[in-house]
């Protein structure tokens, strides 16, 4: 990855006001290189898994807890889709312009036009604060959940909580 997308993200809440901090560290490209990883910042890090509806005409991504099991067949029902898998790389890259190990919702900052739907477990107000990858898997960004409408907001991005 490349500090250049860090460094956009970090401009980005520096420019509406949000309050963050960031723990820098080695490469992450899996759950379990976090899970191995602890961080002891209090805050709760958050997965994200990039979903296509059967057609490949809808794309979505998904974020929650990483100790929480994503329930598809439930995020299914709630986005009325007959089916939903796991979106390639190609996809992934053509829609946020992001490698696999590098994505959260932040990449939004990158790649504002998306049509890819953003969905967030309502679990993350839960939370005073919570952790994503800052579009580079080198760092995680820490910050309140009631700042998320502000970076959605800023872009017009279409995104909900849901209850998973």
């Amino acid at each position: 990855m490349n500090d250049d997308n860090k460094t956009e993200v970090y401009a980005l809440f520096d420019a509406l006001g949000i309050p963050y901090s960031v723990v820098e560290h080695p490469p992450m490209f899996s759950q379990s290189d976090t899970e191995k990883q602890r961080f002891g910042v209090g805050a709760v890090i958050f997965k994200n898994l990039f979903l296509r509806n059967a057609d490949k005409s809808r794309y979505y991504l998904l974020s929650l807890p990483l100790t929480k099991r994503a329930d598809l067949v439930r995020v299914r029902e709630i986005l009325g889709e007959s089916r939903l898998s796991f979106g390639g790389e190609e996809a992934l890259f053509e829609k946020l312009r992001i490698r696999p190990g590098s994505v959260s919702f932040l990449n939004i900052v990158g790649r504002p036009d998306t049509d890819v739907t953003f969905l967030i477990d309502e679990e993350i107000h839960a939370n005073e604060r919570f952790g994503v990858h800052p579009n580079d898997n080198t760092a995680t960004i820490i910050f309140a959940p009631r700042e998320i409408p502000k970076i959605f907001g800023h872009f017009g991005a279409k995104y909900r909580f849901v209850e998973m």
